[in-house]
């Protein structure tokens, strides 16, 4: 399977046209990627792909189904020093992985959250594609191996990444406002849930927050989970299943620290947020920049009109790449002073 997608990566698009001969999938006026197009085709010979969770009998064995992963991030472009930090707490070690690139651009380092449902992923599904994040802006970028549900209910994944944060100020020194924070899917929906917690008790806030597809509504009944429901990777019925993993009590719908479209009225850290055209979660991702926007925070979405849910981990295919690297460069600049230079736009106009 391997080496059947190292040559799959390889083809060029209208070879991949010649050869299927499948016509574009157009949706909303938006034109899946062609290689991508593909790729989801081919997505039942992936072994870490599953359509209905609920045929399984825990949320441990799609774990275990879902533990080889497929090469499917480029290779960093410089070499990259690993080490893990094991951090002592009530309830064990929590791990957190350092990326140190051997060129350092910016000085502000990168909290990062990885994706999954806060059911799946850890720092082992995300390792290859940190390497690549750390490689490409020049940060050093720390992944966070927070507890998972449904054995840690919400908010134990908020609490593990508020100790997070507060461990490496103190490990590095510095501020926590000098400290960045980035996450895609879960992870984003875990950095807004952060930044906001420190909001509403007044603790000092991260200097931004890089939200990668985030989930934000529990109730997953968006035009867009609706259009890109199944055959797009991510789908509705997962992301339901998810939130039911994720929710500790029927409470938590109208907590602000869960459910991200209740306006929690504070001023939150500036903000760049990243949809996917085809992504069940692209309705509520555009959703929440408009109530940051509206309460007056800093905020900028940009929006990749012809990629699916997932694909910064997705980096050898082509135009995942290209957009990777894209917002990368951006969120390079929301970890400096650099970012009031403006690149890109605000809520104003999407840039694609």
């Amino acid at each position: 399977m391997k080496l059947f997608l190292k040559i799959f990566f390889l083809l060029p698009v209208w070879l991949l046209r010649c050869m299927t001969f499948q016509k574009s999938t157009v949706i909303n006026n938006q034109i899946l990627d062609f290689q991508t197009q593909i790729f989801i085709g081919l997505q039942s010979l992936q072994v870490d792909s599953f359509d209905d969770p609920n045929s399984f009998d825990s949320a441990q064995e799609i774990r275990e189904f879902m533990i080889e992963g497929l090469p499917l991030s480029s290779k960093p472009g410089m070499p990259i020093k690993i080490k893990d930090h094991f951090l002592p707490t009530e309830f064990g070690h929590l791990k957190i992985r350092e990326y140190c690139p051997e060129k350092i651009i910016s000085s502000s380092p990168i909290l990062y959250f990885h994706g999954g449902g806060y059911v799946l992923g850890g720092i082992e599904s995300h390792d290859a594609a940190l390497q690549f994040f750390a490689a490409e802006i020049g940060a050093k970028f720390f992944s966070l191996d927070y507890r998972l549900a449904p054995e840690n209910k919400f908010p134990s994944s908020l609490e593990d990444a508020n100790f997070a944060l507060e461990w490496l100020g103190e490990k590095l020194n510095m501020p926590i406002k000098e400290i960045s924070l980035c996450g895609d899917s879960a992870g984003g929906h875990l950095c807004a849930s952060l930044s906001t917690f420190r909001a509403i008790n007044n603790s000092e806030l991260p200097l931004s927050q890089c939200l990668i597809y985030p989930m934000i509504d529990p109730s997953c009944n968006s035009k867009s989970q609706v259009d890109f429901a199944s055959g797009f990777f991510l789908s509705q019925k997962i992301m339901i299943w998810f939130w039911k993993q994720l929710i500790n009590s029927a409470e938590n719908q109208n907590d602000p620290l869960f459910n991200l479209t209740i306006d929690p009225k504070v001023c939150l850290p500036k903000t760049l947020l990243i949809t996917a055209g085809f992504d069940p979660l692209s309705d509520e991702g555009e959703a929440y920049a408009r109530l940051l926007h509206n309460a007056g925070n800093e905020v900028q979405q940009i929006h990749y009109p012809h990629l699916i849910h997932g694909f910064v981990n997705m980096t050898s295919l082509k135009a995942a790449k290209s957009a990777t690297v894209d917002l990368l460069k951006t969120c390079l600049l929301y970890t400096s002073d650099a970012a009031d230079e403006g690149l890109g736009v605000d809520l104003g106009g999407r840039r694609i």
